[in-house]
C-alpha cells in the first residue's frame, strides 16, 4: 500500500470497530457518501480486499485485520503524543475518559471516590455510561470498563478489582404479612423481584435463576438499586447485592444458606495504559475494591 494518509487511517478504524457504513459515518459526524468514497480509494490502493461486505454490513479481511491491528497501536501513539502537547506542561494530564461502569458499581462505587481522581487531575473529564446490551469495549464505546465477569472480546486486557457477595433479602414489613421460606421452593408461595431479563448485559447478571431455576419475578426493574428500593419498600423477596444494603436493619436474610458471589473486573484496550489520561483512570479504579470486597 502506498502512504496512508492519517484521516483515511482513522475511517478505516470507524469501519472496523462498527461494521456498517451508516453508523460509521454518524460516529465520525461525516455523510456515508464521504465515507465511502474514502473506502474505494483506500481499497484502490491495497493489494488484497480488507473488508467483505455481507448482509449485516462489513467485516475485516485477513489483510484488513492485519492494517486494523497496525493502526490501532498507531492510533494509541498519536492519543498519548496529544495528551501530551494538549497539557500545559508534561506533567499536566488533561482530556475526557469514558468508563463503562455496571450501576452498582457507577453510583455506590465509583462516583462517590471521584474527587479523589479530580483533585489530583483538576484537567481531566470523566464521563460514566451503562453497559446496555451489545456493549463493546473493542468498538470503542468507551475508554475503560468495569464488567462483571471476565469479558469475551478478544484482544483486551483485564485484571479482577474484587469480587462482591449477594443473598436473598425481604422487608421485616413483608415478613410480617408472609412466612418465611424454609427452602427455596418455598419461593414459589411469594412475590419475587428481579431483573428484566431482556435489558440484561450479559446472562452471569441473572442472579435470580442462579438462586432458583422457576424464579419469575412478579416485580421486573432494570436497576439493582430500584431492585434494593423495592424490597425495602416490602414489595417482596429480591437477591441484592450485599455492598448496595450496606447491612440496613431495614432487610432480613431469607434462606442465609444461599449465597451468591460475582466478580468486578477492570476491562481495557491493549494499548490504553501508553495514553496517560487512561493511565491515570485505570490506577485509581484499580484502588476502588475496598467498599464491596468484603
Amino acid at each position: 500500500m502506498s502512504q496512508l494518509n492519517w484521516e483515511d487511517a482513522r475511517y478505516f478504524l470507524a469501519i472496523a470497530r462498527l461494521g456498517r457504513l451508516a453508523k460509521a459515518a454518524k460516529y465520525l459526524g461525516i455523510s456515508t457518501v464521504t465515507l465511502s468514497r474514502h473506502l474505494s480509494y483506500l481499497q484502490s490502493k491495497s493489494l488484497a480486499p480488507l473488508l467483505h461486505r455481507h448482509s449485516k454490513g462489513l467485516s475485516l479481511t485477513e489483510e484488513g485485520r492485519r492494517l486494523f491491528n497496525y493502526l490501532e497501536r498507531a492510533e494509541a501513539e498519536i492519543e498519548a503524543a496529544s495528551d501530551v502537547i494538549s497539557g500545559s506542561n508534561a506533567l499536566e494530564i488533561s482530556g475526557t475518559v469514558r468508563i463503562a461502569a455496571p450501576e452498582g458499581f457507577a453510583l455506590k462505587v465509583l462516583t462517590p471516590r471521584l474527587g479523589d481522581l479530580l483533585e489530583e487531575h483538576p484537567s481531566l473529564r470523566i464521563e460514566i455510561v451503562p453497559q446496555a446490551r451489545g456493549f463493546s469495549l473493542s468498538k470503542r464505546e468507551a475508554d475503560v470498563a468495569v464488567m462483571v465477569g471476565k469479558p469475551s472480546e478478544k484482544k483486551l486486557n483485564f485484571e479482577s478489582l474484587g469480587r462482591y457477595r449477594l443473598g436473598l433479602y425481604a422487608a421485616r414489613d413483608y415478613l410480617h404479612l408472609h412466612d418465611m421460606p424454609i427452602s427455596v421452593d418455598d419461593l414459589s408461595g411469594h412475590r419475587l423481584i428481579g431483573y428484566v431479563d431482556d435489558l440484561l448485559f450479559t446472562e452471569s447478571l441473572n442472579l435470580a435463576t442462579s438462586v432458583w431455576s422457576k424464579w419469575i419475578s412478579q416485580v421486573s426493574i432494570y436497576s439493582p438499586i430500584g431492585q434494593v428500593e423495592a424490597v425495602k419498600a416490602g414489595q417482596g423477596i429480591g437477591v441484592l447485592h450485599k455492598f448496595l444494603i450496606n447491612d440496613s436493619s431495614d432487610f432480613i436474610v431469607v434462606l442465609p444458606e444461599i449465597q451468591l458471589e460475582r466478580e468486578f473486573f477492570l476491562v481495557t484496550h491493549q494499548s490504553s495504559e501508553r495514553i496517560p489520561r487512561i493511565r491515570a483512570v485505570i490506577d485509581f479504579l484499580r484502588g476502588l475494591s475496598a467498599p464491596y470486597d468484603s
